[in-house]
């Protein structure tokens, strides 16, 4: 095989978790008395985190006595964390391109920019999670995606040398973070960051796959 492992991002990637992300911040912009915000606008900073997606409905001046780095992160945080897998599912392919992996004695990891024990526990209720090496959140090193360092580490632990794995993520994030790594890298067009991000051919990812079965093709070519 080209690849002895390949690494995920989470969100939008690995898993479709947009709708849950976003009933919980539109409960706490609700809870604190600001207006829900429509799904199209909300999908335009799924990946740019609470504060970010909250701040596109309270007004600037507001921030501070609002408590958008405070009291409204800590119930989005709250409620998202109760409410993590109500809604949320895998991609389609997802499932049987883990399993594919798994046969052919290919690594697995997750590196995602959650915290690390919301990653954790949303990945529990699936199957495929049980063969995952590791998974590594924001929490878990000093520097968060785009920077390499969470990449280094994961190949760090995993016994490889860059050459050996692949990232996959949807966002200009995670391969600007491939890249300074020096690893293959895969731009998921079915995820959230073609929203949030300039056009995706100037990422300068290795591979841009429209969906799960151009993985396929990929990793197993």
């Amino acid at each position: 095989m080209k690849y002895k492992a390949v690494l995920f991002d989470l969100d939008g990637t690995l898993l479709d978790t947009a709708r849950d992300i976003m009933q919980a911040c539109n409960y706490t912009l609700e809870k604190f008395g600001f207006s829900k915000l429509d799904e199209s606008i909300l999908r335009t900073k799924i990946t740019a985190g609470m504060r970010e997606m909250m701040k596109l409905s309270v007004p600037k001046d507001k921030w501070d006595s609002a408590g958008v780095e405070t009291v409204m992160r800590e119930c989005f945080a709250n409620y998202y964390t109760e409410h993590i897998n109500d809604r949320t599912v895998p991609f389609d392919g997802i499932n049987e391109l883990m399993a594919k992996l798994l046969k052919n004695g290919i690594k697995t990891a997750v590196i995602t920019n959650k915290y690390e024990a919301m990653a954790k526990k949303l990945l529990s209720k699936y199957e495929f999670s049980k063969n995952l090496t590791l998974i590594l959140g924001c929490d878990s090193l000093s520097h968060s995606k785009p920077h390499p360092e969470p990449i280094l580490k994961t190949l760090e632990k995993m016994g490889l040398n860059s050459d050996e794995a692949i990232y996959i993520g949807d966002h200009k994030n995670d391969i600007t973070a491939s890249r300074a790594a020096k690893t293959d890298s895969v731009a998921a067009l079915w995820g959230y960051g073609t929203k949030e991000c300039d056009d995706v051919s100037n990422w300068g990812a290795t591979y841009i796959a429209k969906d799960v079965n151009e993985l396929f093709s990929i990793i197993f070519c």
